[in-house]
């Protein structure tokens, strides 16, 4: 499987290291930085892992990405990882072989993992308004922990509760289809991506990865969870200075504005005009 990896880049100079490293390391026939108007000396970073560094304007995640895949479109699958971001030869040889070996997976992502060892939400279920104004008010502290790990490993009430499959964060033995992956760390079939016609560029960062889930799934595309491959995430904070609070609701709001109901699109917006 001939793949690229891909990596965009903004004021990236503390994470690059992890990433681009992490690339050297794998069986990628090429690798790809695209760099959204930094001013940290991110491009002279690069630069120093691979030739194929692009410059262009902050258009944000998803946009940057369909720029790469027109730079490097004699590809079978794309590696996309964020800057604060690493995978073992060991884990990313598992998602290749989930998608080597399942001809209707279109995307497939690993779990992720924090430096302090608790594992993150990489993958869930359809999107629901719901789950944001409960995350937005932050319920789930009131639920005590041993509450909650009964609930992330009761498949009846999943079924009955689908929200509740968040609580499946750890690693897991082979794979699980949900409805979403994480862009953090994905490998996306080359032929899967361009029959959508890549990221929808309405989105600037947050939400670009679970539209891209979703208009893949309506094509009849699989999209899984590979439960055997971490990947580290670092969570840089190079979106702090912008707001990431602000440009994670914008994203939601251009989601349920675009796949929601009336009453949706409602409540999006208003959890983005509302301070909590």
């Amino acid at each position: 499987m001939k793949t690229v990896g891909i990596v965009v880049s903004y004021n990236s100079t503390a994470d690059l290291p992890m990433s681009l490293g992490s690339l050297q390391r794998l069986p990628v026939n090429r690798v790809v930085v695209v760099d959204n108007s930094s001013i940290d000396g991110s491009v002279q970073m690069a630069l120093g892992y691979t030739p194929d560094v692009l410059t262009s304007p902050n258009v944000g995640f998803g946009k940057a990405i369909n720029l790469a895949v027109r730079h490097a479109p004699d590809a079978d699958a794309y590696l996309l990882l964020n800057p604060d971001c690493g995978i073992t030869p060991e884990s990313y040889a598992a998602l290749q072989k989930a998608l080597e070996d399942n001809d209707h997976l279109g995307v497939v992502a690993p779990t992720m993992r924090y430096p302090d060892g608790r594992y993150g939400i990489s993958a869930g279920p359809e999107m629901s308004i719901a789950k944001e104004w409960l995350a937005a008010l932050h319920v789930d502290a009131l639920v005590p922990r041993g509450l909650r790990a009964t609930l992330a490993h009761s498949k009846a009430l999943q079924r009955a509760v689908p929200m509740l499959r968040y609580l499946q964060t750890g690693p897991a033995a082979g794979l699980r289809d949900v409805a979403w992956v994480s862009g953090f760390c994905m490998l996306i079939r080359a032929e899967a991506f361009h029959s959508i016609g890549g990221f929808d560029p309405s989105f600037f960062l947050y939400f670009e990865d679970v539209d891209l889930c979703k208009r893949l799934r309506e094509r009849g595309w699989g999209v899984a969870s590979v439960g055997d491959s971490v990947a580290d995430h670092r969570e840089s904070t190079s979106t702090s200075t912008v707001g990431k609070r602000r440009l994670y609701r914008d994203g939601m709001v251009v989601y349920f504005a675009k796949h929601g109901s009336k009453k949706d699109k409602r409540l999006a917006q208003a959890l983005r005009r509302f301070p909590i």
